[in-house]
């Protein structure tokens, strides 16, 4: 079925009635593959020692909305445009292993208590060379994106990131997305910019979601906690990102 056709077919659907409600943390599902399914993985790294401890209870900087927010984009995606998607089709993987290389597309946020290792560095150097894509996302603030930006010159010394308009094809790909002029979940006050980083031949390897945080409204999109238009905009924006990757 190509891009278009599942378009026409479920561009209608009200993504958040799709997410079940279901409460509490849960564990790490298990790595598990089947064939024909859809697998992503979010990124754990070595965050900053000074990254704040007892900050949202002890809980990493990598797996903040771990793991609502991906079980409800996960389900959301398979309804959505019929890619085989595993409901617990998502896992944790480190930049210290090779297990990231089994994941087409991965979600890393708080980049801004992001230290990369040498050898976090060489690893996310090779998943992106190797056609890896990496949404970044739940980060805000000039710091965050300065120390990020220097995070990621020790990867591409050489390359830059580069504002992304409504008009790439990131943005049109599945749904059409109208405007980047979008509010964030928290830090109202800051204005969120999406960025790319390409790689020589001009593939886009990376979107970077600054001030903004779509995995929030994911979380929380079967609570009511958040309004349902601006969820389902997260939702659109996460599911052109997968499309994307898959066929670029």
């Amino acid at each position: 079925m190509s891009v278009k056709t599942v378009f026409l077919c479920f561009g209608a659907i009200l993504l958040v009635a799709l997410v079940p409600h279901r409460h509490g943390r849960a564990d790490p599902p298990l790595s598990k593959f089947h064939v024909g399914e859809f697998h992503y993985a979010r990124i754990k790294y070595n965050p900053l020692p000074w990254w704040g401890g007892p900050y949202q209870q002890n809980i990493p900087p990598w797996a903040h909305d771990y793991p609502r927010a991906d079980r409800n984009f996960a389900k959301i995606l398979a309804e959505v445009t019929q890619i085989r998607c595993d409901s617990e089709g998502y896992q944790i993987v480190s930049l210290d292993e090779d297990e990231i290389f089994k994941y087409p597309w991965t979600y890393m946020c708080e980049v801004g208590y992001l230290d990369l290792t040498p050898k976090e560095t060489v690893t996310l150097r090779a998943y992106l060379d190797r056609g890896g894509f990496v949404v970044v996302d739940d980060f805000r603030g000039d710091a965050a994106l300065d120390h990020f930006v220097i995070e990621m010159h020790k990867v591409y010394p050489s390359r830059n990131f580069q504002e992304l308009q409504v008009s790439h094809p990131l943005f049109q790909c599945f749904y059409s997305i109208k405007t980047l002029d979008v509010v964030p979940p928290y830090a109202r006050h800051l204005k969120p910019k999406f960025y790319g980083l390409s790689d020589e031949k001009g593939r886009l390897q990376m979107v970077v979601n600054f001030n903004n945080d779509i995995s929030e409204y994911w979380e929380w999109s079967d609570e009511g906690w958040m309004p349902l238009e601006l969820s389902n905009e997260a939702y659109k924006f996460g599911i052109n990102y997968v499309v994307y990757a898959l066929t670029h």
